[in-house]
């Protein structure tokens, strides 16, 4: 059996739509044809966040959160690539994410080709003049390596020669080469939808036609209000949409090249994301931390979606979480997973054989981490409590990165927020006084965690507070 697993960040599920009933924000007619012969996972859920705790939890089957968020990952631990490369499988990585390499994680152990796709984010990549380079909105509602970002981008010419097209590109070349192997194991990460958000115009034009004003194409982060105008947020949602749909495109390119192979006949393929980000949700915009933290729906929420030989397309109810996948691709492909995998298998839901064992999801980040804490958010998948561990909110090193707008010194935020999703998908009120014995039976599967997970004393002990325990307001 082969691996194929296609990463896409920050890709929520309401811009694809299999996931909306052909009613999402944008158009992905790639990925819904590609639906239609997958098991689609209607609650899939984000576990450590964000992006490399999720690819963590992802590449070795353990729990980051609450203990290792954006640290390098271990080296002592065994990863996915790894232990496919040592039974015979040609291992390949793929990808745009610029903390992949620029950060010493690690994430590259195991993969025995590398392809690098350079310019996104705020790398420095091409030049330090940005002398030539203009700001499309003022300075202000914009972050730093925006002027970067865009220097980067100065080669391009074509749609061919933006960002996700390049790693989709990049992966079919790769297949082209390689599809022939015994067995193989592909991993290709596509920082798209991430922002900065600046697809061709056309792309633009589907979703916020004629236009005129500022292009905040890399937002700040905090409340949005405080960051732009609702004509300017708008025109953002446009912008993601519009790189929504390119990156749509180019996955047919992808999808095609896997069915001429014959790939198909063979192949495990997961079409997935790491988690959402805020439009204005909640008042929110991008993915904020400290008293701005709350992960609520879209951002816990991910599309995830499996084409293999042995599935049955169809929707899965099961609750699944990244660091599931491990375990899952042992099974599938008759490998014995090494110890200390703590992922729950989805093989049987892949077989159409019941809802799999997950009872509860949880997202979170680590306490002590140094990019400002973020409260856990635990589900079964009707009920959703968000849980703040340390209402105090000190941490041992103040946040590497300062946001343009203050996302700490509220502590009336720091209170805990229980919602009943099926009568409540927008998690606008707060049912925890009405029902304090389902938070506290969601809590304990949190603690749960925080026990199995070997979290120091210190640590573990800031999440023993019974939700609704708002001490730090007293």
């Amino acid at each position: 059996m082969n691996v194929i697993c296609i990463m896409l960040d920050s890709l929520r599920t309401d811009y694809v739509g299999a996931y909306m009933n052909g009613k999402a924000h944008a158009k992905t007619p790639n990925m819904d044809r590609f639906a239609e012969e997958a098991v689609v996972f209607d609650k899939a859920y984000a576990g450590s966040f964000p992006t490399l705790p999720c690819r963590r939890d992802l590449f070795t089957g353990r729990w980051g959160h609450p203990f290792n968020t954006w640290d390098e990952m271990e080296r002592d631990i065994p990863t996915l690539a790894a232990k496919l490369r040592s039974q015979g499988y040609t291992t390949g990585l793929v990808f745009d994410t610029p903390m992949f390499m620029t950060q010493g994680n690690h994430l590259d152990r195991g993969f025995g080709s590398i392809e690098w796709i350079r310019g996104q984010g705020g790398e420095p990549w091409i030049s330090d003049g940005f002398a030539d380079i203009r700001l499309p909105a003022a300075e202000s509602k914009v972050k730093a390596g925006t002027k970067r970002y865009l220097m980067n981008q100065t080669r391009r010419q074509f749609e061919s020669d933006y960002l996700g097209p390049r790693v989709i590109t990049e992966a079919v070349h790769w297949l082209e080469k390689n599809y022939q192997q015994e067995q193989f194991f592909l991993w290709i990460d596509s920082w798209d939808p991430h922002e900065p958000w600046d697809p061709p115009q056309y792309y633009v034009d589907l979703y916020d036609p004629g236009y005129e004003g500022e292009e905040v194409i890399y937002p700040w982060y905090g409340f949005s209000k405080d960051i732009m105008s609702e004509k300017e947020l708008n025109h953002v949602k446009a912008l993601y949409a519009g790189e929504v749909t390119m990156v749509d495109r180019w996955l047919g390119r992808l999808f095609e090249t896997i069915e001429l192979t014959g790939l198909k006949e063979n192949t495990l393929v997961m079409l997935m994301s790491d988690h959402g980000h805020y439009f204005g949700d909640h008042g929110l915009q991008g993915k904020p931390w400290g008293d701005l933290g709350q992960l609520y729906e879209p951002m816990a929420h991910l599309v995830m979606m499996v084409q293999h030989p042995e599935a049955k397309p169809g929707r899965s109810s099961g609750l699944v979480q990244p660091v599931d996948f491990f375990p899952t691709v042992c099974a599938l492909a008759g490998i014995e997973p090494p110890a200390g995998l703590q992922g729950h298998s989805f093989a049987a839901q892949l077989r159409g054989e019941g809802e799999g064992s997950r009872q509860y999801a949880i997202t979170g980040r680590n306490l002590d981490d140094s990019w400002g804490t973020v409260p856990a958010t635990i589900t079964d998948g009707e009920w959703s409590l968000i849980y703040w561990p340390n209402k105090d909110l000190q941490y041992k090193s103040p946040p590497v990165r300062t946001e343009a707008y203050s996302n700490i010194g509220m502590p009336e935020r720091r209170v805990e927020e229980l919602f009943y999703l099926p009568d409540d998908p927008g998690q606008q009120k707060n049912v925890l006084t009405e029902h304090p014995e389902e938070a506290k039976r969601l809590h304990a599967a949190l603690l749960q965690l925080i026990a199995e997970a070997g979290v120091e004393p210190e640590l573990a002990a800031t999440y023993q507070r019974p939700p609704g325990d708002n001490y730090h307001l007293s």
